[in-house]
């Protein structure tokens, strides 16, 4: 019987021992698994060094210099950027200067290029409630071109240009009908150039610009008058760039009285 009992205490003893070792200490096992937050913190410290390396991405946009143009023409001037069908890049009145941050020439020593638009009052003889009417024209011989490099300034300047091809034609068309008209075409309605009204009163001009004329010229067709009572179709006509084309709106019908090319002076 004294043998069974020490037998006993022995296999007690036992038992705890070995449950000790399995856990010798319950707080420590807790911050094991808080250590293991921590690495999940880690990560995210990864992760947002990887949002610094796509910060850091951006870096590739585009390199610029900065160019000063200074406008020396009594005119209006639009720079374009590389033709003069371009992107604009800035618009300045006479004796302004504006400055832009411009792409750098990646182009092996080409350089960039900036074509000059000059805006051009055309309307001296119309009424006053026509507005400013305003033609666009360029010198083929105003074009400046120059290598950009990166960080560093330039100043150009704008010169007084020899002469003017313009670039759109216009339509004038006098009320002498006793109701206003608005011009269409094909449902569309056409703002006036100069003012951006659209009905045209009795007595006074509505002046209209007519854009995307190629060198060949283009045919207008389809153009009609419309007042109150009555829609009055406008004869066709070949419109060629820098004329401005005439007619006179009786109320009834539409007759074209002349045309007169745009003269640069």
């Amino acid at each position: 019987m004294h043998k069974q009992k020490i037998a006993a205490i022995f296999l007690v003893l036992l038992f705890c021992l070995s449950a000790a070792c399995k856990n010798p200490a319950g707080d420590s096992s807790s911050g094991n698994t808080d250590s293991g937050n921590t690495d999940n913190s880690n990560t995210d410290k990864d992760n947002t060094d990887n949002s610094n390396t796509d910060e850091g991405g951006k870096g590739t946009e585009a390199k610029t210099g900065k160019v000063t143009f200074f406008n020396e023409s009594s005119y209006r001037a639009v720079v374009h950027q590389d033709v003069f069908s371009g992107p604009v890049l800035l618009e300045l009145n006479s004796g302004q200067s504006k400055t832009a941050d411009v792409r750098v020439s990646d182009n092996y020593g080409v350089g960039s290029t900036f074509s000059i638009e000059y805006l051009y009052r055309i309307n001296d003889g119309f009424d006053q409630e026509s507005g400013e009417v305003i033609a666009g024209g360029i010198d083929p011989n105003v074009q400046i071109n120059f290598v950009v490099e990166e960080d560093k300034s330039y100043t150009k300047q704008i010169p007084q240009p020899q002469n003017l091809e313009f670039q759109q034609a216009f339509l004038e068309i006098l009320n002498a009908g006793s109701l206003q008209y608005e011009l269409r075409y094909l449902g569309t309605v056409f703002k006036q150039a100069g003012n951006s009204s659209i009905s045209v009163a009795p007595g006074k001009t509505g002046v209209y610009k007519l854009e995307g004329i190629p060198a060949a010229g283009k045919v207008m067709e389809n153009y009609e008058l419309v007042s109150t009572f009555a829609s009055t179709v406008i004869p066709g006509f070949t419109a060629m760039k820098g004329f401005i084309y005439r007619f006179t709106y009786n109320g009834s019908s539409a007759v074209q009285t002349g045309e007169q090319t745009i003269v640069f002076k």
